[in-house]
């Protein structure tokens, strides 16, 4: 049985100190990658801290200096690499996941959905993109979707991403609330997002880890307070199967298969 095994980070960053994140995201990525993890991914804005007056001095182009130095250590380290930061981009704010890949791309994911405050200062994204990589193991390409916090909250993110093929949605969060109230709110609806689509939920935040299955089951979770890495081994073989109806249609449909999207734009 095949296996593709992933990273989570619960981690504490420090608002504006750019330098001191990029450390402990570095040891983390050297930690997933002595681990076997192929992808790693990291909060929210986790590269310079959460301020929701969102200043100056947090914002980074994309490609750009951090972008590099990530790529840098994706490629020494042949892992793929997700991490939060204040995109700029001509006088414009975005609230974005950089992917940094080992083969030398380097793609993002700007939030599509922005809470009230945020909408202040960003503009939202306007693109549900999935992302490639091939698998150091010999199982088929891995396709993986992200969605940054409040985007959660919206079913469609979820879907449209998994119809067009992904088999792991990555949630990273910036939430305050410690681990265990996170996950309090986590599990009204993360479980349906996994259940419906039939992917993989991987969620992450300051304080909080926790993963989802394709039946909605949780499979980890942490709730305590302190910086922590868990790797998950996921078994896309099996979801693949679901999704072609090798595990008996009626057991386990993929129910996007049957989704009428011609039916919901009459009431866009």
């Amino acid at each position: 049985m095949n296996k593709f095994r992933i990273a989570l980070v619960q981690m504490e960053s420090i608002v504006s100190n750019k330098e001191e994140n990029l450390t402990k995201i570095s040891d983390f990525v050297d930690k997933a990658s002595d681990k076997g993890a192929e992808i790693i991914c990291f909060p929210e804005i986790s590269l310079c801290g959460y301020d929701r007056n969102f200043p100056r001095n947090l914002r980074e182009k994309i490609p750009g200096c951090i972008s590099s130095r990530l790529l840098k250590m994706s490629k020494n380290k042949n892992i793929t690499i997700i991490v939060g930061l204040l995109e700029i981009e001509n006088s414009i704010r975005y609230i974005t996941q950089v992917v940094t890949f080992p083969d030398g791309r380097v793609e993002k994911y700007r939030k599509t959905h922005l809470g009230e405050n945020e909408k202040k200062f960003c503009l939202a994204g306007d693109e549900l993109p999935v992302f490639k990589i091939n698998s150091l193991k010999n199982i088929e390409e891995v396709k993986f979707g992200i969605g940054i916090c409040y985007d959660l909250h919206f079913p469609e993110v979820v879907s449209i991403m998994s119809r067009q093929g992904a088999q792991i949605i990555f949630a990273p969060f910036a939430s305050p609330m410690n681990g265990e109230k996170r996950f309090s709110v986590w599990e009204k609806y993360m479980a349906a997002r996994a259940y419906d689509n039939r992917v993989y939920i991987a969620a992450c935040n300051f304080k909080g880890l926790a993963l989802w299955n394709q039946y909605g089951n949780l499979v980890s979770s942490y709730k305590k307070d302190d910086e922590n890495i868990i790797v998950f081994d996921l078994d896309l073989e099996n979801l693949k199967n679901i999704r072609e109806g090798k595990r008996g249609p009626m057991k386990n449909p993929f129910y996007l298969k049957d989704r009428r999207w011609e039916l919901y734009k009459k009431y866009n």
